[in-house]
């Protein structure tokens, strides 16, 4: 039996015609659907980063958030996590 270091085994729930789609592409490129995993964490690693441009397109409500953040307008700090709780009544 091949030891080999500690790993984890994790699971994703994708829509099934997703699952076609980029297995096919995984499939046109060579490479397993692991390795492509694997491919992935390898450039979170060395870029500290999300190796690829989102397309994700924040509404107006998320932008204006975004925008207070950075000028740390219309947020509530805490001290604490019992503090948060608090101030959220729970």
């Amino acid at each position: 039996m091949l030891t080999m270091s500690h790993s984890g085994i994790y699971k994703i729930n994708i829509d099934i015609k997703e699952e076609k789609e980029t297995f096919a592409v995984f499939q046109d490129l060579g490479i397993t659907p692991n390795q492509a995993i694997k491919m992935f964490f390898a450039q979170v690693r060395k870029t500290h980063s999300i190796p690829f441009l989102s397309e994700f397109t924040p509404n107006k409500t998320t932008i204006s958030a975004i925008e207070d953040a950075k000028i740390k307008k219309n947020i509530v700090l805490c001290k604490d996590t019992d503090d948060l709780f608090d101030k959220l009544g729970i």
